[in-house]
């Protein structure tokens, strides 16, 4: 068997990386199957053919090239509706190849709300031979648009003994602590303008906490309104944006030395959280966790179980249920018991092996 992927990236520092490297290596360790990976940014892969450019009229000089390659698989797989499900199916036209889309988040929605991309996508979702998305949620704002799709949810997964075999020797976090975490790339769809103001009220309880977001700047003028923000709510040397933070050894050491893991996502404009996968690695080094109701994260957390869901999108809101569970040791503790045994129900083994077998099953 032979599947080439169809995705953005294979890097270690945004979840669409991590997932599509853990798919890639995780299949080929499961079946033994053959791959290729077709990119638009390029990494350091064997396996991968970063031709799939960004920009329109490169992209359509490339499909000749995407479709030969095509020619030689078995099974085409694309990460993310807009573009690659679409030109998965595109290029399959009369080749008999099998087409999965899987669903992932802002780029598998959005695009539905536009009015000729929207029948695009459309077309691309009736005409795959399967469908998959990486949240209940994500399926069923998929649904909202196209009806008479048969959608089947796989979650992402995450190495749990790795996070939970942290040492703290690779990133010092020693001028931090005490602190609250928060990671995701520096962009409005994460919601640091609220999470901020909601710190405030937290230090009032707690005034020796400081609040670390891990995360590399989306724009500009994001990052210097949230360091705006910073300066006026006198949080200068009490909140740090960490921008260096390059390698899975050094997250892990950020994750475990926190208190307890946060994130306030926004639904802003159908750009969407599709899952909480920093979530799941917070809870596999055994944090508690709170975030954001009603997106992708309702996924990753059992809500009252290892954390807490804010229904709401007010400041105030998250600040009292970060405060709820910092307050309780004996809260905090239990959450994150339940946490770590939440991580070890959801490896991305186990996730792996459901795509494994769908593949299995369009073959036979």
């Amino acid at each position: 068997m032979k599947i080439c992927f169809l995705t953005h990236n294979l890097r270690q520092d945004n979840g669409a990386g991590v997932f599509s490297r853990r798919l890639v290596s995780g299949v080929k360790k499961e079946s033994g199957a053959e791959v290729i990976v077709l990119t638009t940014a390029r990494s350091q892969d064997p396996s991968e053919y970063p031709i799939l450019s960004p920009g329109a009229v490169s992209l359509l000089k490339a499909l000749p090239r995407v479709r030969s390659l095509v020619k030689t698989c078995d099974v085409v797989h694309a990460l993310d509706a807009y573009p690659y499900g679409l030109i998965a199916v595109f290029v399959s036209l009369g080749l008999g190849k099998k087409v999965i889309i899987t669903a992932t988040g802002s780029n598998s929605i959005e695009p539905l709300y536009r009015p000729i991309l929207g029948r695009l996508v459309s077309w691309a979702y009736k005409k795959a031979d399967v469908l998959t998305a990486i949240s209940f949620f994500t399926k069923a704002e998929i649904e909202r648009k196209v009806s008479g799709l048969r959608i089947e949810v796989i979650n992402h997964g995450v190495d749990a003994e790795f996070f939970a075999s942290a040492d703290g020797k690779h990133y010092d976090i020693s001028q931090f602590k005490p602190y609250i975490l928060s990671v995701g790339q520096l962009r409005w769809r994460k919601g640091y303008h609220f999470s901020i103001r909601a710190f405030v009220e937290v230090r009032r309880q707690f005034p020796d906490l400081n609040y670390v977001i891990v995360g590399k700047r989306y724009k500009d003028d994001y990052y210097l309104r949230l360091q705006k923000l910073i300066d006026e709510f006198g949080l200068r040397g009490r909140v740090f944006m960490l921008e260096d933070v390059n390698s899975r050894e050094e997250l892990t050491d950020v994750y475990k030395g926190a208190e307890l893991f946060c994130l306030f996502s926004q639904n802003v404009n159908h750009d969407v959280e599709g899952f909480g996968l920093v979530f799941l690695e917070a809870a596999a080094v055994g944090l508690a966790v709170v975030g954001s109701k009603n997106c992708g994260i309702d996924d990753a957390v059992r809500d009252g179980g290892n954390g807490i869901l804010v229904t709401t999108r007010n400041p105030d809101d998250f600040a009292d249920a970060l405060i709820a569970i910092l307050r309780d040791p004996q809260k905090k503790r239990a959450m994150g018991e339940v946490s770590l045994a939440l991580a070890r129900s959801m490896t991305w083994e186990r996730q792996i092996a459901k795509y494994a077998a769908l593949y299995r099953s369009l073959i036979s």
